[in-house]
């Protein structure tokens, strides 16, 4: 057994002795039931260190490498599997497709096909990217952050690293319980459960009301990644057509009159993907309405505080005397996408029945990053935070208007002006869902990531559509996407 060591080298002896033999292993030049020399053998041929070689051989032994046995040499094991020439890569001798439940197959071919319908990257350097939802990463406030993480360490170390409540850590709750009564919406401590995000929260919801096969009623166009979460708990969605104002209320009356569905999602403040607000007058009518029928509503508050334009309406839990109304919420589309802290708001029973469900699958929530979230709101940084993004997303927000307006077709295309939030919902007017392919490449070819309007749709398409979005880039590059988006829109128009 020919090996080559560095002393002094940037990689340690020991992990030089351990990988070669791995590597000898692997390549089959040592087969199974090989001795070893000794570790003091091997550490005089070496000129090294026996405990060099001994924490060698260990390392190979907790990696299923080598067999020892007291007294006894160190000899090589018959893996089960051994890797193929790239650790690693080996393929699967397993039918997983055949072995995967049907929803998780559902659920396979629906992240297939929204990886897939997103408009590929131009070959440049020089994209401008519509596509993104995600906050501004450049926006994030790093600084105030680390600083909170550091004071909750120092302060709380022991108690905020061990599993904690599960219902998520309880002055976190408290501090979301004041934010949400600046809504309007009266809740307590007890009241809210943290979740890992808000889709994880919509998640909870719908196992809590809506078993398989059981109908759900939801805008349409809507969330694009809820259709998937549907999909997998098996669920039929009736989608809701959406109006300038917002969902069709007597296309929601027809359908109660029909039949009761287990829940209605809606998204009322800066919908996704038209950037629609409904008014008081629809949410107290829509209220209203699945009051009379019981039936429960899911209210999606995800960019609640993205408020840039005119008078803020409050929220539909605000308007909640029957207690059927379970409001998501999340710092996700705030602060930075990688946050993952939502919550849920909902009456005391629903929040425990909603913390079993929750239990089960997760235990608890991740403790540090919720105090640390907590003390970066209570200790100011917040509010300043959100009147500087306020800032930067209403100014982009009035580009990309300004740039639709100077460089869209003047006819045959028509879009949203939203109140706030970061999402605007382009219409290619008497063009058909099927122009879609020939849109997303033409908007390729011109260098503009755009996201295609069928992935939003949980029936077939409402004609040609599109959502841009602004989180992603700056004024300057928003007017630039904007003109390549012209010249993209006009050849399919045109055609």
């Amino acid at each position: 057994m020919l090996l080559k060591i560095a002393p002094g080298g940037p990689t340690p002896v020991f992990r030089q002795i351990q990988d070669q033999i791995a590597r000898l292993v692997d390549e089959g030049s040592l087969c199974p039931g090989a001795h070893l020399p000794a570790t003091r053998v091997l550490a005089g041929h070496l000129g090294v260190n026996r405990s060099t070689v001994y924490r060698a051989y260990q390392e190979l032994w907790s990696r299923g490498y080598l067999e020892a046995r007291p007294g006894s040499y160190s000899t090589v094991r018959a893996r089960l599997r051994p890797p193929g020439p790239a650790l690693g890569q080996a393929p699967s001798g397993f039918d997983w497709a055949a072995a995967a439940a049907p929803a998780a197959r559902a659920a396979h071919v629906g992240s297939l096909r929204l990886g897939a319908r997103r408009a590929a990257p131009a070959a440049t350097d020089d994209l401008v990217d519509f596509a993104s939802l995600a906050a501004d990463g450049a926006l994030c406030p790093v600084d105030e952050l680390t600083r909170s993480m550091r004071r909750v360490l120092s302060r709380r170390g022991r108690e905020v690293l061990g599993y904690g409540d599960p219902a998520g850590y309880r002055p976190l709750r408290e501090t979301l319980a004041r934010r949400l009564r600046v809504h309007g919406v009266a809740v307590t401590a007890d009241e809210i459960l943290i979740t890992n995000g808000a889709q994880h929260g919509l998640d909870l919801a719908v196992q809590l009301l809506a078993g398989p096969r059981r109908v759900i009623a939801a805008e349409s166009p809507t969330y694009a990644f809820a259709l998937p979460l549907f999909r997998l708990r098996q669920l039929r969605v009736r989608g809701i057509p959406m109006r300038a104002d917002g969902l069709d209320l007597d296309a929601l009356e027809r359908l109660l009159a029909r039949r009761r569905p287990a829940l209605l999602y809606t998204i009322p403040n800066f919908h996704n993907p038209t950037g629609i607000t409904t008014g008081q007058a629809h949410r107290e009518k829509l209220l209203a309405l699945c009051e009379s029928r019981r039936v429960p509503v899911v209210e999606d508050g995800f960019e609640e505080e993205l408020k840039y334009f005119g008078k803020a309406v409050p929220p539909i839990k605000s308007m909640d005397r029957s207690g059927i109304v379970i409001y998501l919420g999340t710092l996700s589309k705030v602060v930075f996408s990688g946050l993952r802290i939502g919550w849920i708001a909902a009456p005391r029973e629903a929040i425990e029945r909603l913390l079993a469900i929750h239990r089960c699958g997760a235990l608890s929530g991740n403790m540090l990053v919720q105090a640390a979230v907590d003390d970066f709101c209570s200790a100011g940084a917040y509010e300043p935070y959100l009147r500087r993004i306020h800032r930067v997303y209403r100014a982009r927000m009035q580009a990309l208007q300004a740039g639709l307006t100077e460089h869209l077709p003047a006819r045959g295309v028509e879009w949203t002006r939203p109140a706030g939030g970061c999402t605007v919902w382009i219409r290619v007017k008497d063009r058909p869902a099927s122009r879609e392919g020939a849109l997303l490449e033409a908007a390729r070819r011109e260098g503009v990531l755009v996201t295609p309007g069928s992935l939003f749709f949980a029936d077939e398409p409402d004609g040609l559509c599109l959502r841009v979005s602004v989180s992603g880039a700056d004024e300057g590059r928003i007017a630039e996407g904007c003109r390549r988006l012209g010249r993209a829109l006009a050849g399919v128009v045109g055609g």
